[in-house]
């Protein structure tokens, strides 16, 4: 019985890492598609890895991709609480692509802020990375966004310790995505470079996370309203 067995548990990593390399490649071709503009500046005949403005490029694009799979990761994350996709995608297929858009936002968000020790224009150390509020350029939102990639290393960090902590208190505990969201809005609105150009992006963003939480809060209150009327139908008579 226990050899029948073995190879759909040997099976499964290779199942994630074709998940994980899927949904890579999906970021990978959304961003060629909003951006194509940018994507076409690193041709070789440009030169562009000889420029000085490569550090800028590859901050602006990491950053930007970065706040989109953290978008879509809230916003999946809310499909999962709301169970508005429940019928379509099995539960832990559903939850290994949150951990997994999760941690691809980390990984992009990394990279964002290790570019910057090479930049010319303003001069980082390592110690304004990983020190939030102490950084050359806009310290208050720079600083946020610091604050919130260490909150979401915490988040995601939990999924791996939820058989200890238990699903309830890991529930609880995601409720800072919503503050992550926020802070990660923020940075990228009042730090970034690029404000008004993807002023649509933060919108569009910022509209469907607000509505899948309102969403989220109407269904929650009528799940409460009708807890009651459950329990007293199973009431003996």
């Amino acid at each position: 019985m226990s050899t029948l067995l073995q190879p759909t548990v040997k099976n499964r990593p290779s199942k994630t890492r074709l998940l994980n390399g899927v949904i890579v490649i999906e970021v990978l071709l959304v961003a060629w598609w909003f951006f194509p503009s940018f994507f076409a500046q690193f041709r070789l005949d440009r030169a562009l890895w000889a420029s000085e403005k490569l550090t800028w490029y590859l901050t602006r694009s990491s950053g930007t991709v970065a706040y989109i799979v953290l978008s879509a990761s809230t916003v999946w994350g809310l499909l999962l609480s709301t169970k508005l996709i429940k019928e379509l995608v099995p539960a832990p297929v559903a939850l290994a692509m949150h951990n997994a858009l999760s941690w691809i936002a980390i990984g992009l968000a990394s990279f964002h802020a290790f570019v910057l020790l090479f930049d010319n224009y303003y001069t980082y150390t390592i110690g304004n990375l990983l020190i939030p509020f102490t950084g050359p350029y806009k310290p208050l939102w720079v600083g946020i966004g610091t604050l919130a990639f260490y909150l979401s290393l915490l988040l995601s960090a939990t999924f791996y310790m939820r058989q200890w902590i238990g699903a309830k208190r890991w529930r609880q505990l995601h409720y800072l995505t919503f503050a992550v969201y926020v802070m990660i809005t923020l940075h990228g609105w009042l730090a970034g470079t690029d404000s008004v150009a993807f002023a649509w992006l933060y919108g569009t963003s910022a509209f469907i996370v607000l509505f899948l939480t309102i969403y989220r809060i109407i269904t929650a209150v009528r799940s409460a309203r009708h807890e009651p009327q459950r329990t007293l139908q199973h009431l003996p008579n």
